[in-house]
């Protein structure tokens, strides 16, 4: 267990929720919907799926009333958490071979990802809004 500031351990929380998320999107978009509709059009409708997933995350973990430091915190820990946590399953891919089975990604396929760690960063911010 994570001791310290709350909104570290939000943050924490949310990034964890936030890569399960994407680990149970990303099977079904390599193996069920890239073969069929192509790698770019794969990619945007997980991209749909996740940013709704992520929301929903973001209302599990986080706080609706926080303060901006709090939100900051939340948000980097998250973003923190996500990249290393694809950093290491990168490497499992590459160290088992699973990455060289799997079709190359274009650089435009990466687009939706990018925008999908800007939403993961923003929802702190926006958590308790509206």
């Amino acid at each position: 267990m994570v001791s310290g500031d709350p909104a570290l351990r939000a943050g924490i929380r949310f990034g964890a929720l936030a890569f399960l998320a994407g680990a149970l999107l990303g099977p079904v978009r390599e193996m069920a919907l890239a073969p069929r509709l192509g790698g770019l059009a794969a990619a945007w409708i997980e991209a749909i799926g996740l940013a709704g997933l992520l929301a929903l995350a973001a209302r599990l973990a986080l706080p609706a009333q926080a303060t901006l430091r709090g939100r900051a915190m939340s948000a980097a820990a998250a973003l923190v958490l996500v990249l290393a946590a694809e950093a290491v399953l990168g490497a499992v891919f590459e160290a088992t071979g699973l990455a060289a089975i799997r079709a190359p990604r274009e650089p435009v396929e990466q687009v939706p990802g990018m925008l999908l760690l800007l939403w993961l960063v923003a929802l702190p911010f926006l958590r308790g809004r509206g």
